[in-house]
């Protein structure tokens, strides 16, 4: 049960695809419900009364645990870093996220420091949160050519900002980082995709990008062109104020790209700072570094080589399924 409307939670849809793949390749009948606005309950209804499944598992707390309050079949629910870092923190919507996981028969953390801070947070959750550490998914990458399709020069150095525009994120923080580059003679572009979260936020960035000429706001790109996009880039950029566990950099670091990403604990589960990434404290710190590595691209280049070494290792899909089984036999 994945958060609504896909177009916008491409992240949570690509993750809830991922475990139904997985799932049904174990020889385990499965069926998603709930990503598209406006018949979630309709779907919920009919799917539970058709399909009558052993256990519902809803993705993301807020947008579709709440749902499942209530419901007698067993469910588990599985968190996102809004679920954790602003959600369960705010004055209105905190309540119901807590109420959804003291009621959830298992709650699913992206990582060890997230599940302590759910069990800190809801010691009614205490004895039942699993981790379910994400799988990083290779993406194709025969999708449309980013650089030829924008005319981006093969010599520009690109910056690659992915995600949902909305303030958690941060996008607005990198800005500053093209007058930078610019300012030490670098051809350099940033670019930023994703759909449009928070039409206030995406509005004030599109205002910023006016004002910034090496800046470039694209609409959301479509997932057969994101691992073209991601080759394209010299360094993918994370400025997220909060993070559980970024599909963007799973996604760029197993294809081997440059990552700069902001220093915060889901971040810093991903990364080992100067090895597999860099990680910055501000926006000073960031435009050091990405500047660093347009000086150095072969530092980039071995950067990303073992950034994916270290992702294949560390982040396969039988682990992630097998603890996603596990959490679902103990619910």
């Amino acid at each position: 049960m994945p958060p609504a409307p896909a177009a916008l939670h491409m992240g949570g849809m690509a993750t809830v695809a991922r475990w139904r793949e997985g799932l049904q390749a174990r020889g385990h009948l499965c069926e998603t419900f709930g990503g598209a606005e406006g018949g979630l309950k309709q779907s919920l209804e009919g799917t539970l009364t058709r399909f009558r499944p052993d256990v519902v598992h809803a993705h993301d707390a807020l947008r579709s645990g709440v749902q499942l309050l209530g419901l007698r079949t067993p469910w588990v629910v599985s968190l996102v870093g809004e679920d954790l870092y602003s959600d369960m923190l705010d004055e209105r919507q905190g309540q119901l996220v807590c109420e959804v996981l003291r009621r959830a028969h298992r709650v699913l953390a992206p990582s060890a420091d997230a599940a302590a801070l759910v069990e800190e947070r809801v010691p009614e959750a205490v004895g039942k949160v699993d981790v379910v550490p994400r799988a990083a998914s290779r993406l194709a990458t025969d999708g449309t050519d980013l650089r030829r399709s924008l005319g981006i020069p093969r010599q520009r150095f690109v910056v690659f900002l992915p995600g949902g525009l909305r303030p958690i994120k941060g996008q607005h923080r990198a800005f500053g980082v093209a007058g930078v580059l610019r300012a030490n003679g670098a051809d350099a572009e940033l670019i930023v995709a994703g759909p449009e979260q928070h039409p206030e936020y995406a509005a004030e960035l599109r205002r910023l990008c006016a004002l910034h000429p090496s800046v470039r706001m694209l609409p959301t790109l479509a997932q057969d062109r994101m691992g073209a996009a991601y080759t394209d880039a010299d360094v993918v950029l994370n400025t997220s104020y909060h993070e559980g566990a970024a599909p963007t950099l799973l996604e760029a670091g197993l294809l081997g790209r440059a990552i700069v990403a902001a220093d915060v604990p889901g971040n810093r589960e991903l990364l080992r700072h100067k090895e597999t990434g860099l990680l910055f404290a501000d926006e000073q710190q960031m435009a050091q570094q990405i500047l660093a590595l347009y000086r150095n691209r072969s530092a980039a280049g071995a950067m990303g080589v073992r950034v994916r070494e270290d992702f294949q290792r560390r982040f396969g899909a039988d682990r992630e399924l097998g603890a996603l089984l596990s959490a679902y036999a103990a619910a």
